[in-house]
């Protein structure tokens, strides 16, 4: 199967500092429907998900004549991952060999492990659609977006520190998840944030990161106020660390969730760090109350997110012990440091 990609040439953005990839449109995009079916979106930071071809820029146990990192070993992990999103398709939506309607995968080394891992999905269900950005300036990974559904438009925001050159990519597309005749369109922000570890200022990028998403969301409900937008990937921070983006609806936030968690069905986070779960990776949607905080920054939209479901994909194999089974390259086993999140909603205008 080959992934209908969306990778065009750079060009230059009118705000400085920043870049983004082509758009397919530049015109504002209206849909004045509501989604039929409920929407599926799972996201996953798969730690350190390099190819199997050495190129200089992986860490060093996955390059170099001593290293354990092996095809081998890459293939397996590729069949990993693919029952790992299977496994949340399918408590998304109740049925066996269902893949979410849209994956957000971070930590992921190029295109070539997207395109290796699609070739492994069945042909009647899989994921035609991607964007798959070039990785940052001596960046080891990019993040990206896997789609059932038509990708409209994308941008990829770039944003430059200076002495730091430039940040993992802010990815922006447009889904359409209807048809031609009836479009029923979709925001999905993705973002992968400025780590806490190996760096004394991590907290001033990650506030540099978080106005850059602010004010592409401003622009967004400006242009698009029909279009419901959800943010979703690893922050690296947890959501007492946000300025503004925790005033919208999160899905720590949901009842259903809430509840199983106090039950101890469910993690308290989906980071396990020095013996304690932390909630670092999120999901922020768009509500038609005024809880989001729209109202006070200027930017609130007609169109919102109904969500139905929220989990923390907290099950074994993924999971030993009680806390998540990180990949070891030298063993060859494992999956995560982070466990997945999955999604379910309606869009509602």
């Amino acid at each position: 199967m080959k992934l209908k990609r969306l990778l065009f040439p750079f060009f230059a953005c009118i705000a400085v500092g920043v870049f983004f990839l082509q758009c397919t449109r530049c015109t504002p995009l209206i849909t004045d429907t509501q989604f039929k079916e409920p929407v599926t979106l799972v996201t996953y930071n798969t730690q350190t998900f390099f190819d199997a071809v050495e190129d200089g820029t992986e860490f060093k146990e996955y390059k170099g004549s001593k290293s354990r990192w092996t095809d081998q070993k890459y293939r397996a992990r590729l069949g990993r991952l693919k029952d790992t999103i299977f496994a949340a398709g399918e408590k998304l939506t109740g049925k066996k060999d269902r893949l979410p309607d849209i994956a957000v995968l971070q930590e992921v080394e190029n295109d070539r492990v997207i395109e290796d891992f699609c070739k492994q999905l069945p042909s009647g269900e899989n994921y035609p659609y991607a964007v798959c950005p070039p990785r940052s300036e001596k960046g080891a990974f990019t993040t990206v977006i896997l789609s059932k559904y038509p990708i409209e438009q994308y941008f990829v925001h770039r944003l430059y520190t200076g002495q730091k050159g430039s940040l993992r990519p802010l990815t922006e597309a447009v889904l359409n998840t209807g048809d031609k005749d009836n479009p029923q369109l979709l925001t999905v922000f993705a973002a992968h944030w400025k780590s806490k570890t190996g760096s004394s200022d991590s907290a001033s990028i990650r506030a540099l990161q978080e106005a850059q998403l602010i004010q592409k969301i401003r622009e967004h409900r400006e242009k698009n106020p029909h279009i419901p937008f959800i943010v979703c990937g690893d922050f690296n921070q947890t959501l007492e660390e946000f300025n503004q983006l925790n005033n919208f609806p999160v899905c720590w936030d949901m009842e259903g969730y809430r509840a199983e968690c106090e039950e101890g069905t469910q993690p308290d986070g989906s980071y396990y760090f020095k013996n304690s779960w932390e909630k670092i990776d999120h999901i922020f949607y768009e509500s038609d109350t005024d809880g989001s905080g729209a109202s006070e920054t200027s930017y609130a939209g007609t169109a919102y997110i109904e969500p139905l479901l929220f989990f923390v994909l907290y099950e074994p194999p993924l999971v030993a012990d009680g806390k998540p089974v990180r990949y070891n390259v030298l063993t060859g086993e494992g999956y995560s440091d982070h466990l997945p999140l999955g999604f379910r909603f309606e869009i509602h205008d």
